[in-house]
């Protein structure tokens, strides 16, 4: 047994998550009020989520309430199935499709399947661009937890040029929980919100939830919503995001903030450097004298499991601490303390990848986490990409999509 055996030894080496889902391994939230006989199917009574007319639709006015005036649809497939089902529910609506920065893989596969032309732009060009007949996509907050203060601006922009906002508010569900929390872009009004419930709630992997303000767009999304997710729906996982949702609703953050400031404080004066962003169930590590990746390598070693390791710092999800959590702060600390700290990663010799050089790529080149492409489907490699991807697998850093173009040209350079 692989992945079963792996799974059994991260448990009972007391694996410390600071990483999603945002359950914390079952630490955080109510989640130990499911039971594994509750996976159960479209059974007499538990409704059909495609056509939710019974307890599923309860479940989704539920959610609804989590701002006036939008529709919601809990989801199983992740905010993936969500971007996917919204590029196609305003796809013949509009003329074309804005990617404002950077954007997940499915941003981009959606695009690709749907055939669509679009451009990309950065924030400040958004400004000064006539977005009407466009949808416009933006990633709220980036993934380390950042957030543009002009979002509201932004989509009111949007708006009143007769434009449609999607706003892929993955890392973003626990926003508005209280108001020391960023706000979301539902309080913006922006036309199509996806949520990853289950990246810093207390939600199953694949918790997700789509809003919509537009009755007309949300039965568009509900089409594609049936296209692009199961039709075997995961009870648990939508059990679970009702119990998340619950938890948003009841969340008070006093305790959240004092366990925050004592672990950091207490990192800090253990050599941490500590790096806040505007979201504070976010924050990314560094030490004097180390490199991220070695950093990361040693947390892994001492069973503190992180989220993602970049050139900047090793990012942590915090928990979103509350009264009666099972969260492991005090071992967490513990470890911490005795971490044992070498140069193990990595640095490793460059391979030489220059003959990629001008070469269009067979597959896109996406690191992951977070996810983003370096380089799309189609376009040529260029310098900079090159050295990016070198120095990222010098660090054995994760890479989609990379071997199948080494693969490609390889053989042609070799034969």
């Amino acid at each position: 047994m692989y992945l079963t055996d792996k799974l059994k030894q991260l448990k009972q080496e007391n694996a410390i998550s600071m990483h999603v889902p945002g359950h914390k391994n079952m630490t955080i939230g109510s989640l130990d009020q499911l039971e594994w006989t509750h996976d159960m199917t479209e059974i007499t009574g538990l409704d059909d989520l495609h056509s939710p007319e019974g307890v599923l639709l309860k479940l989704n006015a539920f959610l609804s309430g989590k701002h006036p005036g939008y529709h919601a649809q809990a989801m199983v497939n992740g905010t993936t199935a969500g971007i996917l089902s919204a590029i196609f529910a305003v796809r013949g609506e509009i003329g074309r499709f804005v990617v404002v920065g950077d954007a997940h893989k499915s941003v981009y596969h959606g695009l690709e399947i749907a055939g669509t032309p679009f451009v990309t732009v950065a924030f400040d060009e958004l400004y000064n661009m006539d977005v009407g007949d466009s949808a416009v996509i933006i990633t709220y907050p980036s993934y380390n937890g950042t957030v543009d203060p002009r979002m509201a601006e932004i989509i009111e922009h949007v708006g009143s040029t007769d434009g449609i906002s999607i706003i892929d508010e993955a890392h973003g569900a626990h926003f508005g929980v209280t108001g020391n929390f960023p706000q979301s872009a539902l309080e913006f009004g922006a036309d199509i919100v996806i949520q990853s419930y289950h990246k810093m709630l207390p939600a199953l992997t694949g918790a997700s939830v789509a809003f919509t303000r537009e009755k007309d767009v949300h039965r568009s999304m509900m089409k594609y919503i049936d296209y692009f997710e199961t039709s075997s729906p995961s009870y648990l996982i939508l059990a679970s995001i009702e119990l998340a949702h619950q938890f948003y609703n009841e969340f008070d953050d006093e305790l959240f903030f004092s366990q925050r400031e004592t672990l950091i404080k207490s990192m800090e004066g253990r050599g941490f450097s500590i790096i806040e962003t505007d979201d504070p169930a976010k924050v990314t590590l560094n030490m004097e004298g180390l490199s991220p990746y070695a950093l990361f390598d040693a947390l892994d070693r001492a069973g503190i499991y992180s989220e993602m390791v970049t050139d900047a710092g090793v990012l942590w999800c915090l928990p979103l601490f509350h009264r009666g959590d099972r969260y492991p702060l005090e071992a967490l600390l513990e470890r911490l303390t005795n971490l044992t700290i070498t140069q193990s990663r990595r640095g490793t010799k460059s391979e030489d990848l220059d003959f990629l050089l001008g070469k269009t790529a067979v597959r896109s080149v996406v690191p992951y986490p977070p996810g983003v492409p370096l380089i799309h489907e189609g376009e040529r490699f260029t310098e900079e990409v090159i050295r990016t991807i070198i120095h990222k697998k010098s660090y054995h850093v994760k890479m989609e999509g990379i071997e199948d173009n080494i693969e490609c040209y390889k053989v042609d350079e070799d034969s």
